[in-house]
């Protein structure tokens, strides 16, 4: 299976979007944590708590969940070594995976638990995940080796989802209460990567592509009906977004200075995670909910490689 991060094919078809808009009137947060060479955002809950990867002064590299301000950083260390730390939800259940071993896990309390499917370990990786401990991901299908998207809880695949739209493999990347869900799929003509929407009760997912780009994939979902995620350009440069269901309009989101975007999840309060080249940030779409201004200077990585979508 081909990763569409790297692949130059024809732009994809537009569904069920607007023109898309330049962000503006947000605030940009810093994200850095103490003692660190530099840090990833990936996700963001509604307390302010959050969760990513960073590379420690001796090259070590760790998951953790932290307070914003990054004075009580809690390291969640895959054996592996290369661990992400995805999703949380507001009980800091943590979701993520192994980098380099793509196995994907499950943290809560200290523990950290590997994923599982009728007792045999998955592999790939989970992020979105809700209150209630539901999560989303994606698997290998061992016969036909495409990407299979599931739900999961406690640390368990529950069932897979169904997604009757054709491609070559798909995953769930966003859940919210309401239990819609979003994600990417693979378009079996081109290999590109598409975004999905389903919303629950709904028989058919929508696809989402932003205009003109050569892919685009869903990463976060919020209950305000806000989606978020990162496309690419013709020149294969990537760039984040945010999109609202209701208006069906996309907003470009790019940290100013950055030659690379990449936009994660976002909480209730529309803040949303975002790693790029530049650094990391929290991008409020309003004053209320934002976290502190009072977080420490940003240390952007001195090569910064792109997450997996």
């Amino acid at each position: 299976m081909r990763n569409s991060l790297l692949s130059a094919v024809a732009a994809t078809t537009l569904l069920l979007v607007a023109s898309p808009a330049l962000a503006k009137g947000g605030t940009w947060v810093a994200v850095d944590l103490p003692n660190s060479e530099s840090t990833m955002l990936f996700g963001i809950n509604d307390k302010d708590t959050i969760a990513g990867q960073y590379t420690d002064s001796s090259g070590n590299v760790h998951g953790f969940i932290s307070d914003f301000a990054g004075d009580k950083v809690t390291n969640i260390d895959d054996p592996d070594g290369d661990t992400q730390a995805r999703g949380l939800n507001d009980k800091n259940v943590v979701t993520g995976f192994d980098a380099g071993a793509y196995a994907p896990w499950e943290w809560s309390k200290g523990t950290l638990t590997a994923v599982t499917k009728d007792g045999t370990d998955l592999d790939q990786l989970i992020q979105g995940i809700t209150t209630k401990g539901v999560f989303t991901g994606d698997y290998t299908n061992t016969s036909t080796e495409e990407y299979v998207g599931y739900l999961g809880k406690n640390a368990k695949w529950t069932s897979d989802i169904t997604l009757k739209i054709d491609n070559s493999g798909y995953a769930g990347r966003a859940i919210d209460t309401a239990g819609d869900l979003a994600g990417w799929f693979e378009d079996p003509n081109t290999g590109l990567q598409h975004g999905w929407l389903l919303l629950k009760g709904a028989k058919k997912p929508m696809q989402l592509d932003y205009p003109n780009a050569q892919y685009t994939v869903i990463e976060g979902m919020n209950d305000n009906g806000y989606l978020t995620g990162q496309w690419e350009d013709t020149s294969g440069n990537i760039h984040g977004f945010y999109y609202v269901i209701k208006t069906k309009k996309f907003t470009d989101l790019d940290v100013s200075g950055a030659t690379l975007t990449q936009v994660w999840n976002i909480n209730n309060s529309n803040v949303i995670a975002v790693t790029s080249s530049a650094g990391s940030y929290a991008y409020c779409l309003s004053k209320k909910g934002c976290p502190g201004k009072e977080s420490r200077v940003k240390n952007p990585p001195a090569k910064y490689v792109p997450a997996r979508p």
